[in-house]
This record gives structure tokens, sequence and C-alpha cells, in this order.
């Protein structure tokens, strides 16, 4: 009997047409520019595929598909032009003889159990003649996802995902590469029937207007290395990208600054406040004495600001993906007032007579003030210095040990976060035990404070308000207290007894302390309360 040469060529169609296949006359066949078996990549959406089987004999030969899909030890489709009928798939085979030599194997309606090892054989060559070849089937096109909204917002500094999966059926696993804008780091998993793959990002400004891209597709020809004898060694056609929307990086306002930076202002300056941002930020500016507000990026230093220091608030807002973000920062406007000048005198000219040898003689030496500083001619005659006053300026620091005389107190401040002026500490009244105080500062300047305490004694909650200013290097701080004690009436309506305060006024008396200097110098019932003024 003739031996006879088989021949397995391998096609998919997806979105094109293709040429018909043409016998030759005693030798191998081909599909379009390509010669000998084909792998095959396919997405399981419906539709069929056709694998093509040759033999270079017009007659003699029993050409045999067996398929190792749903039976690793092969399960055989068909015995020349019939499909066995014993086979669970047979409804959705077919056997196409349209020439003597030709024995095509057509798979209707692909699904992903159809992946697999496909094998043609002449049973009649001597020896057996086969040749085969991968389906490798997709469950669908790959599933892809991403963090980053349909509208690419994105703010930078924060962390998305952007990742792909596919199921499939087949011994040549797909492959999945990523690209984009630097920096992100992948990772991917693959087992032998799926595949994932995704890309982790801390958004950068550099990614703005940006993507990124994944290419599923097959990078190599056999399932393993060396292949099988008559194994097909191309690799598998198919091509599938993703892409993630373009980002447009946002941030929220950042490094707040502004100018001009002086120690003095003059009236007519105008001062402008910058901000880092994107979308660019709308201003505005607030006098935390009046706290009026200026809306814009500048303002500019009128007559009201002439002879005080004015801490001044920026606020810069924009918004990203419907929310508002927003930072702020302060600032000191210092106006001196108008100088005063001082009229002075000159001291009396003192008159020396001397008398010397050939005749008395005078001569007058005229001596004047120190002109150093303001003076003043008193009605004796005698010229009096009046030392230049320092202006009136907020205190440049809480923290530390306060006293008032009159009424008796003494308090103990920390300020525990200078941008937002949080303050804690604690205070006692007369011979009352000491309590924790938590409360608020003018951030930066302390010009303005205010502190709430709970007094167990009494029961009564206080709150102060109070100014601290430094005159002639004498810090002084002024606090009003206004209280209320506990409700003793039973109607609903009515509440408890508000006490006002006479007014203390501090004076430092030392720099930082603690809790256990101060629970030191507390009362000896101090011990029946703990540190949140409740009765033990």
């Amino acid at each position: 009997m003739k031996s006879a040469t088989t021949v397995l060529n391998l096609f998919f169609a997806l979105h094109c047409l293709c040429g018909e296949i043409a016998p030759t006359d005693g030798k191998v066949q081909t599909f379009g520019t390509a010669s000998g078996p084909r792998n095959v990549g396919w997405y399981a959406a419906g539709g069929s595929v056709t694998l093509t089987c040759s033999s270079d004999t017009t007659s003699g030969h029993r050409i045999v598909w067996t398929e190792y899909a749903t039976n690793p030890n092969g399960a055989q489709i068909s015995d020349n032009t019939n499909v066995l009928p014993g086979h669970p798939n047979a409804a959705r085979y077919q056997i196409v003889h349209d020439t003597a030599t030709q024995y095509d194997l057509v798979i209707q309606e692909v699904a992903l159990l159809d992946g697999g090892t496909y094998r043609c054989e002449d049973l009649n060559a001597a020896p057996t003649d086969s040749v085969q070849a991968e389906l490798i089937v997709l469950e669908s096109f790959p599933n892809c996802s991403t963090t980053i909204g349909s509208n690419g917002i994105v703010m930078e500094d924060q962390l998305h995902f952007v990742e792909c999966s596919v199921n499939f059926q087949g011994n040549i696993p797909p492959d999945m590469t990523w690209t984009g804008p630097p920096p992100f780091s992948v990772a991917k998993s693959v087992s032998k029937t799926s595949i994932w793959s995704g890309v982790e990002l801390f958004v950068v400004r550099n990614q703005n207007g940006s993507f990124f891209q994944c290419v599923t597709n097959f990078t190599q020809g056999t399932p393993s290395e060396p292949p099988p004898p008559g194994a097909a060694i191309n690799v598998p056609t198919l091509f599938y990208v993703y892409a993630s929307p373009s980002l447009l990086v946002s941030w929220a306002p950042k490094n707040l600054y502004y100018d001009p930076v002086k120690t003095y202002y003059d009236v007519g300056d105008t001062i402008t406040c910058h901000a880092d941002a994107y979308p660019l930020p709308s201003y505005r500016w607030q006098n935390m004495l009046t706290l009026e507000v200026i809306n814009g990026q500048s303002f500019s230093v009128d007559e009201d600001y002439v002879g005080m220091t004015t801490t001044m608030r920026c606020l810069a807002t924009n918004e990203i993906n419907g929310f508002d973000f927003a930072d702020d920062i302060f600032m000191n406007v210092t106006v001196l007032g108008p100088t005063t000048e001082m009229e002075t005198t000159t001291s009396p000219t003192t008159t020396t007579t001397t008398t010397a040898t050939g005749g008395p003689s005078t001569f007058s030496t005229a001596t004047p003030p120190d002109s150093s500083f303001p003076s003043t001619t008193t009605d004796s005659g005698d010229v009096s210095i009046e030392p230049t006053r320092q202006p009136m300026v907020p205190c440049g620091e809480l923290t530390g040990r306060w006293q008032s005389d009159d009424p008796s107190a003494t308090l103990c401040l920390e300020v525990v976060d200078q941008n937002s002026g949080e303050i804690r500490g604690q205070m006692r009244v007369g011979s009352q035990t000491f309590v924790d105080i938590v409360g608020r500062a003018t951030p930066v300047t302390f010009d303005l404070v205010g502190w709430s305490g709970l007094w167990p004694d009494d029961a009564f909650v206080s709150s102060y308000a109070g100014e601290c200013h430094s005159c002639d290097d004498v810090e002084e701080l002024v606090a009003n207290p206004i209280s209320r004690s506990i409700r003793i009436s039973t109607g609903c309506a009515e509440s408890g007894p508000v006490r006002n305060g006479s007014a203390f006024h501090f004076h430092r008396t030392g720099g930082s302390c603690n809790a256990e200097k101060l629970v030191a110098s507390k009362p000896r019932h101090v011990s029946h309360y703990n540190k949140f003024g409740i009765r033990l």
C-alpha cells in the first residue's frame, strides 16, 4: 500500500475573510501564505473554526481525526468522512470532503471545552503518519477593569489599579503585556486555565495625559520544548488591546506662600497668596481680628491696619471629582503708626570764669543734651530723657506657666499644634483642684485664645476668652471667664445659673511645665478626683 502524508492546517477567522484551500497533487496543502500545520487562538463567541487535513494520495488512505480536549487519552472524532455518533460533541462536528485528498474538520459553535490538541492521522500509512496542532479557546475577550474613573480624573499620590483577566482552555497559555507612563509595577498570575495581570501605580504629575495599555496575545508556539513529533510550531495569531482612560492628574492646594514678605508693611502694599494646585484654586483672605472676608488672591493694606498687628488667613480651595479641597496659611500684617515729634529745648550754656595772671579772662562751654532719646525741659531747666516705648505686639508663645494674683489663679498651657493653634493644659483658680483644659489660639500669633474646663468641686464648666500681648517685653494674658453650673431646676425649660467672673491678668512665671509638677502643687483633696474631674 502506498504511504500517505497527512497535513493539518489550523486557522481561524475573526472579523476577516480568508481564502479557500486549493489542493495540490502529491504536495502539502497550504493556506494563504503559511504552510504546514497551524496552531489557532480563538475567542469562544460562537461561530466555527475549521481544521484542515489532506493526504498526498487520492486513494487507499484512511484519515482519522482524534481530539485530546475532552479526553487526555484521546477521543476519535471521525473515520474518513464519517463523524462517529458516540462522541459527545458529534452534533457540532462536520467532515468536509470537497476533494479526494481533503478531510477538513469543522467545529460549530466553538466552546471553551473545545480547547486542546487535535491530531489528523492516516492509519493506512506505513508507518502511521500524523500531524497535530493546538486549538486554544478563550472564554471571552479579556475582562479588564480599573479604579480610574471614566473621566480619567485622578489625584496626585493616589493609589490606583488596572487589571485584566481571562479564562482559557488549551495547552499554550496567552500572555499579557502592559505599557504606560512610569512609575508603575506589574503583577501576573498564570494557571492551566486562566491568566491575570495588573498594574499598580501611585499617581504622579508626569502621567498626566497618558494611559495604560494591556495587550493579550500568544508568545509561544508549542506547549513544550522540544515540540512533539509532527506538532505545529507557529505562534497562534490572537491580538486584543485594552486601554485605560487617559489620566487627568489633579492635586489639592499645597505649599501655600505669600508675597511680599516684610516685617513691617506700608499702606498701599498689595499682598498676594499663591498655592500649588490643579485645577487652579480660588482664594479668600480673612482678617482674623475683624473676621472680614476678602475674596480674591490679593488684598491691599489700607489705613485700617495702621498702628496694629493683624493676623490674616489665606484660604485656597479647588474642586476635584465633586469634592472640595483646601489649605491655608496665616501671616501677620504689622503697620507702624505715625511717629510723634518730641519738642526739645537746649539746656542753658554754662559759663565758667577763670582768673589768670595778667587780668581776668572768661570763656563759655555749651553742653548739648544727649540727642539719642526724646527729651523735654522741666520748669527748673533740667533735661528729662524719655526712652522710646516699643509697640504692643502679640505674644510670641503661649506655652509655659502663668500666674494671676487678683483673682488668684495658676495656668499651665502647651501649644500642641502651631498651625491649628490647638492648646492643652491645666488650670487652678484659688485653692481649687487643678483641672484639664483644652482650647484654641490664633495660629502662629497667639494673640487671641480661648479654653474650657470642668471643675468637679462645684460641678460647673467655665470657658475663658483671652487676649495675649507683649509690651516692652512684658507679656500679659488677660482672660474673662463665663461659667454655667449643673441644672438644679426641675423644669425642662429652665437652665442652671450662669456666672460671669472678673478678668484674670496672667503674667508668665516660668517656662514649660508638665503634669507632674502641677499635680504636686494640688491641694490634698485632689486625690479624690481623676484627671477628667470625675470623683473616685
